[in-house]
């Protein structure tokens, strides 16, 4: 025998091992009983409104301010806790504000709480009519929890959200933290 003899049967061989470790599958056979042509079916209409993909093109694509969470939002176990200030330092806070559309805006909030058993909270008030940007900034302790006495330093980065064109102020319990243009 050739070489190619022996390649073709080698070849040969591992095409029937490889069918015949296969289980045969049931045929299904469809016939048409009788003459009649099968019916068509219609589509079905649905009842639920065509909503267009893209908005009509004379409407202006606005974007609505959104507040992103920061990590510093009240807690569902403070209503336990007792409230205190913080100790704001103004000078050294700041808004940072990220190019794109929409623009988003951040506050950069640097103090001090009274011991390290405070925790920092921010509430963050939407832009009002006047495009004005509220935060309320406090801190919360366990009263029955002893604790050192000593300043605890943070430095926290709040988002404030994305917002439409405008000019913006941003106030820190009451007091102007400083404006941003969107």
């Amino acid at each position: 025998m050739t070489v190619k003899s022996i390649f073709t049967l080698v070849i040969v061989a591992l095409l029937l091992a490889a069918c015949a470790g296969s289980t045969p599958t049931e045929s299904v056979v469809v016939t048409q009983s009788s003459s009649e042509p099968t019916p068509y079916l219609a589509p079905v209409a649905t009842t639920a409104p065509i909503v267009p993909a893209y908005p009509a093109p004379a409407t202006p694509i606005v974007p609505t301010p959104t507040i992103i969470p920061s990590g510093f939002e009240p807690q569902p176990g403070d209503a336990s806790l007792t409230r205190d200030q913080v100790f704001l330092d103004l000078a050294n806070s700041k808004i940072l504000v990220q190019e794109g559309f929409p623009i988003q805006a951040s506050a950069q909030l640097v103090g001090n709480l009274s011991d390290p058993c405070h925790q920092l909270r921010v509430v963050i008030t939407p832009s009002d009519a006047s495009n004005r940007i509220n935060l309320e900034v406090y801190s919360v302790f366990d009263r029955g929890e002893a604790c050192i006495t000593v300043l605890k330093s943070f430095d926290a980065t709040i988002p404030l959200g994305h917002f439409p064109s405008g000019h913006y102020s941003v106030y820190v319990n009451d007091q102007l933290l400083g404006e941003f243009d969107s």
